[in-house]
């Protein structure tokens, strides 16, 4: 695209002023679900010996300005920033400063251009280089980025071999994924280089812990004249956290029972009642709840049960040692809440048995049965109060295992017959709830096995000389399903007993044999583990299992 002459331009801006003075969405008609692109750019990509101080870009429709400066992303970066001049579908972008000599610069412009009529955003990055000396600089890296939200994701190219500050330190050069996640990094000089992706919220090219999500690189990646292009530089999205949770709300569902908020989630396991006390202020002693579960609470809330709080005035909630799922720990918290009188009026009780398979069924191979309870209840109890009958009234051995107070799973000692209902019964003869309501009845709960014909399969192989290569089943949607073994000496998988829906494939290298994938570290600077995904999403089917899946892991 040529640059225009001062009058063409003054000329083609009076016309446009005069037919179309205010840009709007046509009405009526199909909804536009067409994404702009970019038809034309000034200069070309590649071009060499470029002396002029502005780029020129011309799109396939009338886009939001505003998203286009947002979206422009020059590398090597320029210190005094960028002058915008529209012209229709055109814009003409001056550059402030003086370019380098005999330097290589890449523009990108991202994919959160969107267009004026129904916002739609672009589907890939557009990228061009050019040299302002004779040659210039043609080395490549690309890869993908692999979460299940791509959009917006930055990828970020530090020339350096040694650790950087990503807080402070800019990237030398910038990409931005496409809508499946793909991106490059082109007209790169020969050099090392530490290559993140991140999804960077505040857009300022610049990494904030707790903030932004990042993905690091896997291998050692330098770029010289007989190695020019880097592929599969892939990642996984992940988050650090160094923020301990806090306790942010309580309030009473009646005088038994009281329900925590924290600012987070927080690892439930290595918590129970003892964590927790009411605390009266005025009379300076303490009650501690009888029971912590989670039941059909909202997320990050939590439920404490109490035999009795009515001798208390002033209440505080206080909470110690308690943990997020990153491991930040807070040592003690407190938070106020409002007394409630009403007394509780539900009995407890047995509320159902289910199993983890699809339709909660139980499998029959290896049955763990779960039950629920509408209150929390003693472990002791839960043992010597349930039984477990097949259709003929033939008791089951199990044993027993508090998951929290309301939540206990019963694993069954031996194989259960396929396709066959069972019968969980829970005694309550003599049991009081915390309201002392005598609940003298029997409970009974009914579940059915799976059978064989409920499962689909995936068998396969890794085009690798590694050996430690771990393979990968997880479902697409929710809810999340992660099927994990290690390949066999051969490099051989086989998924069995796979419950049907849709699945991804891949393997990575555990490097240090610890049985889970790492994802590197910023700072100080920790390759991540690489890993390879199978091109296709499989479709698993009950009875039909998947076979000769092969997955390239090409050595680098």
């Amino acid at each position: 695209m040529v640059k225009k002459s001062k009058l063409a331009l003054l000329f083609a801006n009076i016309l446009f002023i005069a037919g179309c003075a205010n840009q709007m969405a046509p009405v009526g008609g199909e909804v536009d679900k067409i994404p702009p692109e970019i038809i034309e750019s000034y200069p070309k990509d590649r071009t060499t010996n470029y002396n002029d101080n502005y780029i020129e870009l011309k799109f396939s429709e009338y886009v939001d300005k505003l998203s286009v400066q947002n979206s422009v992303f020059i590398s090597p970066a320029l210190e005094h920033g960028l002058n915008y001049d529209w012209s229709g579908k055109s814009v003409t972008i001056e550059l402030k400063d003086t370019l380098q000599k005999n330097t290589t610069y890449t523009v990108t412009i991202g994919t959160e251009v969107l267009d004026l009529n129904n916002r739609n955003k672009m589907v890939q990055p557009f990228t061009f280089a050019f040299s302002t000396g004779s040659k210039i600089d043609t080395a490549k890296i690309s890869g993908k980025v692999y979460d299940s939200k791509v959009d917006g994701v930055m990828i970020y190219a530090y020339q350096t071999s040694g650790d950087m500050d990503v807080a402070k330190q800019k990237p030398n050069y910038v990409s931005q994924v496409g809508k499946n996640g793909s991106y490059s990094l082109v007209g790169l000089r020969d050099g090392e280089y530490k290559v993140l992706a991140i999804r960077d919220n505040m857009l300022d090219m610049l990494y904030q812990k707790n903030d932004d999500e990042f993905g690091v690189q896997s291998n050692k990646i330098e770029l010289k004249p007989d190695n020019t292009e880097v592929e599969h530089v892939d990642f996984f999205l992940s988050k650090e956290d160094t923020i301990a949770p806090k306790l942010t709300s309580a309030f009473m569902k009646d005088r038994n029972h009281l329900v925590v908020e924290f600012s987070e989630g927080i690892d439930s396991s290595k918590l129970n009642s003892t964590n927790f006390a009411l605390v009266d202020t005025t009379a300076k002693k303490n009650i501690l709840p009888k029971y912590f579960y989670k039941l059909d609470s909202k997320p990050n809330q939590f439920y404490l049960a109490f035999d009795d709080t009515t001798s208390f005035k002033d209440y505080v909630l206080a909470a110690n040692g308690f943990e997020d799922l990153h491991a930040n720990k807070t040592e003690s918290d407190k938070i106020n809440f409002i007394y409630k009188a009403e007394k509780d009026t539900f009995p407890n009780k047995l509320l159902k048995a289910f199993g983890d398979m699809p339709d909660e069924k139980v499998d029959f191979e290896r049955p763990v049965v779960k039950i629920q309870f509408a209150d929390g209840i003693d472990l002791s109890d839960v043992s010597k109060r349930t039984t477990i009958e097949d259709a003929r009234k033939s008791l089951v051995d199990f044993t027993t295992k508090k998951v929290d107070d309301v939540l206990f799973e019963l694993s069954i000692t031996s194989k259960l017959k396929t396709g066959s209902e069972y019968f969980v019964k829970f005694y309550a003869k003599d049991l009081q709830d915390l309201s002392f309501m005598n609940i003298d009845t029997v409970y009974q709960s009914k579940f059915v096995t799976s059978t064989e014909l409920d499962f689909g399969g995936v068998s396969g192989s890794v085009e690798s000389s590694d050996s430690t290569l771990v393979t990968v089943l997880e479902t697409v949607n929710v809810p999340k399903r992660v099927y994990q073994q290690k390949n066999d000496p051969k490099k051989k998988f086989d998924f069995k007993k796979i419950i049907p829906g849709k699945y991804f494939v891949w393997t990575y290298r555990d490097k240090n044999k610890n049985g889970k994938y790492d994802t590197g570290i910023i700072t100080p600077f920790k390759f991540a583990e690489d890993f390879r995904f199978y091109n296709d999403t499989l479709n698993l089917r009950a009875r039909w299992p998947v076979g000769d899946v092969l997955i390239h892991f090409g050595e680098k």
